[in-house]
């Protein structure tokens, strides 16, 4: 029996897919096994633990109740230590041109969760084909793929059944009836799909997601024209949409 092959990709937005925005993004990291997965989780727990009082606003009385660490309120020499560590693992990014979607799609909250739905299928098939492409993955072999998405970004853009969509755009290929055209599956064997939406306060994989992200959406506004030469520098993989 073929061993199960395993997928983890991790994201979190920064931005919103809105008219009075240039720029939003989808940040995170990919695990090729449940042992990377760990192994990261350590290291960046002993990490956090070291830094996390620095943000405790009462630290006289500490309660072990210290807030989050998130891309917004972190100090700059703890952010570049934090993503040193990170920076050693696969990064992955998808920056949206919000001044290229369609206004009738980032007026629709219907809409824009089918965009953004279609755009998160798009990002994650495209690192599936490059992982295969480099051989870190066999298409021939069962694959379990597992996406970590936070859950708050849910709540703003909603999703449109992205376990399902996942899985017929990956093993089974989609017909374009309006186009007569098919696109081809790139898994040739079984796949099992798991998506969860993850609270980022009790999730580290969704913490560092959220400092990729800010990070990336950052570097993408200050680099508008020249943003996948910009992103190369802390980015494995990246795709710009639309």
């Amino acid at each position: 029996m073929n061993k199960m092959q395993e997928i983890y990709i991790n994201l979190d937005d920064s931005g919103k897919l809105t008219s009075k925005e240039h720029i939003s993004v989808y940040g995170g990291l990919v695990f090729l096994s449940k042992k990377e997965k760990d192994k990261f989780i350590t290291q960046y727990r002993s990490i956090i633990n070291d830094i996390k009082c620095n943000y405790c606003n009462s630290r006289d009385l500490c309660q072990n109740n210290c807030p989050e660490i998130k891309n917004t309120n972190i100090k700059k020499s703890d952010k570049r230590r934090v993503m040193n560590y990170i920076k050693k693992y696969y990064v992955v990014a998808l920056v949206i041109k919000n001044d290229y979607v369609y206004e009738h799609i980032k007026e629709s909250k219907a809409a824009k969760g089918r965009f953004l739905d279609y755009s998160i299928r798009r990002m994650i098939k495209e690192i599936i084909k490059n992982l295969i492409k480099c051989s870190s993955i066999d298409p021939t072999k069962p694959i379990r793929l597992i996406v970590n998405i936070d859950q708050q970004s849910t709540k703003s853009n909603g999703y449109y059944n992205l376990h399902d969509g996942l899985v017929e755009e990956l093993k089974y290929g989609i017909c374009n009836y309006n186009y007569s055209n098919r696109i081809n599956p790139i898994v040739f064997s079984d796949l099992e799909v798991k998506v969860t939406y993850q609270d980022s306060g009790k999730s580290y994989v969704v913490q560092a997601a959220d400092l990729l992200a800010g990070t990336i959406r950052r570097i993408a506004i200050e680099n508008e024209n020249e943003i996948h030469e910009s992103l190369s520098k802390i980015v494995d993989f990246k795709i710009v949409l639309p």
